[in-house]
């Protein structure tokens, strides 16, 4: 019989035994700005999203166990707007540490960190990293748009500065949270970093040779970068369905990954 669910739902009795492929997901939400016409939960919801839809989606073969969402996390960029939430890197590194020595504690040996907020990622990829040296854990980073489909509601040029409340996450949270969204004050957004590109060639935050810190008024004094008045909830469907039909698929190849398998 497998394994499926929520981790907080189980009795303390159901880990005496996991089973050797049981996948364990970290989802990862924000709780920070996203411009004027989209709430502050956006990450926090749709990575919840995702998993709610992703569940069904499963083979009865799969164990897997989603742990509760880390709604506050590092959203430093985001600070100088009000209302945003944000832990700094050392305190994420930290939690995080401790929440997989925990995991590992249990029996724990596959920890996927679903993440839902950009500012995330170079935190979780050296958890991951951590986490396998001290604990010999398999532990993956990924994020809940690196699933979705875009290539029939997005063209490559406005994806690649679709980067925060754009027409990406406003379609999506018009899919799954509808009554937050204001479409009345939702825009165009257009980054700085378009500009960059421009006038230099070296720098820029989609696969330029260098990346800058940034902070999001350097973007856009709205805290918003993408078009977001393209947004509907068409397209926003076609991004949840579409990331939760192939993590679901995912979680089955990670099942069976290991690194430290010899060829």
């Amino acid at each position: 019989m497998s394994v499926q669910g929520y981790w907080a739902d189980l009795p303390s009795e159901a880990f005496r035994e996991l089973p050797d492929d049981l996948v364990v997901v970290l989802p990862l939400g924000a709780i920070e700005q996203h411009g004027p016409h989209l709430p502050l939960s956006v990450d926090r919801d749709l990575i919840d999203a995702v998993v709610e839809r992703t569940m069904p989606k499963l083979t009865t073969g799969q164990n897997v166990l989603f742990l509760p969402n880390f709604a506050v996390t590092k959203s430093g960029e985001h600070d100088n707007f009000p209302g945003t939430l944000s832990l700094s890197a050392e305190t994420l590194l930290a939690v995080l540490r401790e929440t997989g020595t925990s995991l590992a504690r249990t029996g724990v040996s596959r920890l996927v960190l679903f993440n839902g907020h950009g500012g995330n990622t170079a935190v979780l990829e050296i958890v991951a990293r951590d986490l396998r040296i001290e604990h010999d854990m398999i532990v993956s980073v990924c994020s809940w748009f690196g699933f979705a489909d875009y290539t029939k509601i997005i063209d490559d040029v406005d994806l690649a500065h679709d980067i925060h409340a754009g027409d990406i996450e406003t379609s999506a949270m018009l899919a799954t949270k509808p009554g937050l969204v204001n479409m009345d004050v939702a825009s165009d957004f257009r980054p700085e970093s378009a500009k960059w590109e421009v006038t230099n060639p070296f720098i820029g935050l989609t696969g330029q040779a260098a990346r800058p810190g940034w902070i999001i008024e350097d973007l856009n004094q709205n805290g918003a970068c993408g078009n977001a008045k393209a947004a509907t909830t068409e397209k926003g469907e076609l991004l949840l369905t579409t990331a939760a039909d192939n993590f679901a698929l995912f979680l089955a190849e990670f099942a069976q990954f290991d690194p430290r398998r010899q060829p």
